[in-house]
């Protein structure tokens, strides 16, 4: 006890701005133009309530701890080991993300698992096919219909004109782009079908008194209301 709160009381001490490596946009949680998103406030929340100012760095898809470590940065996010990272750094997870295929209710083909897909038209986000499973990079070998596209915002809206029969991805990121869309009670117009099993992700903190501080903070953090209402905001799934 006396280890932990001497590591965290270090850290406050040495408030400074810290350098915080992220990848583009993400929405809901992170909003790059806006400087905003779950993840992005949750950061800040907690690094402030650490006595840390934030200076956000966006980076292309898949290298973020790269960028963390030739800037030599202080916190690289939505890092996890299968991601490359030295898990001797990583803090506890801190986000969950759920990957989903969701259907219209009133689709009469019936989709009760993966291999169902191989008879609906269905979009998914790039590089889906190589990482979501040897079932659905079968399915989506054989199926003639399936596209994957790099804007995730496209995939919902080409979903709800009602060109695509079924949407692969983040639950919560269908979500925000359906609501971006303006599409009223979308929950109860669409059968979300959990395939695939939950990923947790960490941040990259190299230096071991932050990293600690970090995690402490993050326990405290998710105790308080603010923690709730920033869920709240985004319209997030707890998992």
């Amino acid at each position: 006890m006396i280890v932990l709160l001497s590591s965290f009381f270090c850290a406050q001490n040495q408030a400074k701005t810290l350098l915080v490596i992220a990848g583009w946009d993400k929405p809901p949680y992170i909003i790059t133009e806006q400087n905003k998103g779950f993840e992005v406030e949750l950061m800040q929340h907690i690094l402030a309530s650490l006595g840390h100012d934030v200076q956000m760095l966006y980076v292309p898809y898949g290298r973020t701890y790269a960028t963390l470590l030739r800037e030599k940065a202080d916190i690289g996010m939505t890092l996890a080991e299968r991601s490359g990272v030295e898990p001797s750094v990583l803090s506890q997870p801190y986000v969950t993300y759920q990957n989903v295929a969701v259907s219209f209710k009133h689709n009469t083909k019936q989709i009760t698992q993966i291999g169902d897909l191989q008879f609906v038209s269905v979009v998914a986000f790039q590089s889906a096919k190589t990482v979501l499973g040897e079932a659905f990079n079968q399915m989506a070998t054989k199926n003639t219909m399936y596209i994957e596209l790099p804007d995730q915002r496209s995939q919902v809206e080409l979903f709800w004109l009602g060109n695509i029969d079924a949407v692969v991805m983040d639950v919560n990121i269908f979500g925000y782009f359906s609501q971006v869309s303006h599409v009223d009670n979308w929950m109860e117009r669409v059968d979300i079908h959990e395939f695939f099993p939950p990923t947790q992700y960490s941040a990259a903190i190299p230096d071991a008194e932050l990293r600690e501080a970090f995690n402490q903070a993050l326990d405290r953090f998710k105790q308080q209301p603010a923690y709730f209402q920033l869920l709240e905001k985004y319209s997030l799934f707890v998992r």
